[in-house]
């Protein structure tokens, strides 16, 4: 199998073809999602909670993006790579732009994920120059969260639907190459595909996107923090892990003999 572009991730859209998506954080579980044909590996800055066991994402720095995007892209041969712009990363238009392209220049990744602000415009206007592509997630947006009550559904109001729908057709034509909708209401995904031209990903954000992409941690059923409300539990896979594993740990308990 070649390795997957963009003009692949495209033709998935136009022929309603699910773009799959998942994170990665480390060699081996990026070769086995790389193996089982994932489109794309996100290397997420939900490191922070997953792997640091830290409350938020916002304490990631560009130093682990670029520890794990080295990791990751070392056992990826197929999967398109995408990796986040830390929290840390997009104090300034001047610092967004520079530390962009030293993740882009010291990792092997095929795009750079952006949590969309309107302060950012700019620097997304350069990096368009530098021929960096980007991916805007929209909707809720991990870095700018600071309480519980702002992980819900983003859109259910006329201004927040607008808000949406406007700063993604400025993300296009902006010329982000993907948007990542997260927990956005499904009517407005829905309108956003009769707007857009780029594909769709998204996450608790219904089933009409063009794609859906799930930290793998969650996926698992082991994340550090409490599992989304939206992550179906039908496809975790902690019962199983927990079985094997507590399989072997009672295999290893009968093992010693008395010499």
């Amino acid at each position: 199998m070649q390795k997957v572009s963009l003009k692949k991730i495209y033709g998935l859209k136009k022929r309603h073809i699910g773009i799959t998506s998942i994170t990665a954080y480390d060699a081996s579980f990026a070769k086995l999602f790389d193996d089982l044909g994932f489109d794309i590996v996100l290397i997420g800055d939900s490191l922070g909670e997953v792997i640091k066991g830290e409350k938020d994402t916002h304490n990631v720095s560009l130093r682990d993006i670029i520890y794990h995007a080295k990791s990751v892209s070392n056992a990826v041969n197929k999967s398109y790579i995408i990796a986040d712009l830390p929290k840390e990363s997009c104090s300034s238009n001047r610092k967004i732009i520079s530390d962009s392209i030293a993740l882009f220049e010291n990792t092997k990744i095929d795009m750079i994920k952006i949590e969309f602000n309107a302060k950012y415009i700019n620097a997304i206007k350069k990096l368009r120059g530098k021929k960096i592509p980007i991916c805007l997630h929209l909707g809720l947006r991990p870095q700018f969260i600071s309480r519980k009550s702002e992980f819900r559904i983003y859109g259910k109001s006329q201004k927040e639907k607008s808000e949406i729908i406007n700063n993604a057709v400025l993300a296009e034509n902006l010329g982000a190459k993907i948007i990542l909708v997260e927990c956005v209401c499904a009517t407005v995904v829905k309108e956003l595909k009769t707007l857009l031209k780029i594909p769709i990903i998204g996450i608790g954000s219904g089933d009409s996107c063009d794609g859906q992409i799930i930290v793998s941690y969650d996926l698992l059923g082991i994340s550090f923090n409490k599992l989304p409300k939206f992550i179906k539990r039908d496809y975790t896979c902690k019962s199983i892990l927990e079985k094997n594993i507590k399989d072997y740990i009672k295999h290893v308990k009968k093992l010693p003999t008395k010499c």
